[in-house]
């Protein structure tokens, strides 16, 4: 209070002086006392809320700080979604091996071979004509998928055969003979042609590849 009362007998000038000296942190504790000093520093900023002239509108929001792009109530945490993986397009499984997937997999051709027999009972207990033709689609769809695994396992051995044939040879210090696709080919009609004959089924097969066979050249020379 003392200071207070010296301070008003001083002029301005007289008083920025002292201040000067004295430094502003200094002066402020001698004029306005330690305490209400620290407590009018640290007394936090009073917020201004900004409110709306009518609850419909938008709020406004202060040019100081900046404004999300969504605005906070329509932002929303992002949900962590699992990612679904492939195996077969997927690099972690490994590059495709077909014999070892027809291998593992052989097991396939026995489960077709029972829906195939669940089918055809099926086919017995339905009259619908339209019911019927789906289930004749889908067991003829299952028996060529089991013909072809067939040719493909036979295939396969005939390979492998011909391969521990060369082996063989190279073994034995000859020159092996390496057969063409044009000689494989011809071995492989030659096993189909005697697989018919045994089986009965000659005269129908090569009946189906004539009826084949012209109906390729009527396409080619442009009669229906």
């Amino acid at each position: 209070n003392a200071i207070r009362e010296d301070l008003k007998s001083m002029s301005f000038e007289e008083i920025m002086k002292l201040k000067e000296q004295l430094g502003a942190k200094v002066y402020k504790e001698a004029v306005l006392g330690a305490q209400s000093s620290r407590n009018q520093l640290r007394k936090p900023k009073p917020k201004s809320e900004l409110k709306r002239l009518n609850k419909n509108r938008p709020r406004e929001m202060s040019s100081r700080r900046q404004v999300p792009f969504l605005g906070a109530e329509q932002r929303t945490e992002k949900k962590i979604t699992t990612s679904t993986r492939d195996p077969r397009f997927d690099e972690k499984s490994g590059t495709y091996n077909i014999e070892t997937f027809k291998k593992n997999y052989q097991f396939v051709s026995q489960i077709r071979q029972r829906e195939v027999g669940q089918l055809k009972k099926q086919l017995d207990e339905v009259e619908d004509p339209e019911e019927k033709h789906k289930i004749k689609d889908t067991m003829q769809r299952l028996i060529n998928k089991n013909v072809e695994d067939k040719k493909w396992h036979s295939k396969q051995k005939k390979l492998n055969k011909e391969k521990a044939y060369i082996q063989k040879k190279h073994n034995e210090g000859h020159e092996p003979h390496y057969f063409t696709k044009k000689e494989r080919r011809a071995k492989e009609l030659v096993a189909q042609f005697e697989q018919l004959k045994s089986a009965g089924k000659l005269n129908k097969h090569l009946e189906k590849r004539r009826k084949k066979n012209a109906a390729k050249d009527r396409k080619r020379i442009g009669i229906a």
